[in-house]
């Protein structure tokens, strides 16, 4: 049995706020088969970006992902201080 395209879309995202980004192949993956038109495929990664994901080519390796999160606790702290 077929998921309905926004039921796809919610697990895609989730996902990506699990994981902090996805991947071009995991969005392909999950979008509906009727979304075919690169404009419609751009923005739906628009609006994936737009909540705090970032969509690339290929997953980071676990060092990228550390270095980000560092960074980012770098950076409040520093706002902080």
């Amino acid at each position: 049995m077929e998921q309905n395209p926004q039921s796809q879309l919610k697990l895609l995202v989730t996902r990506g706020k699990e994981q902090g980004y996805l991947t071009y192949a995991e969005v392909n993956d999950h979008l509906p088969e009727d979304i075919v038109d690169s404009d419609q495929i751009e923005d739906i990664i628009q609006m994936i970006n737009d909540m705090g994901i970032q969509v690339m080519e290929e997953a980071p390796d676990a060092d990228d992902l550390l270095l980000a999160e560092n960074t980012t606790s770098t950076d409040e702290d520093a706002e902080e201080a």
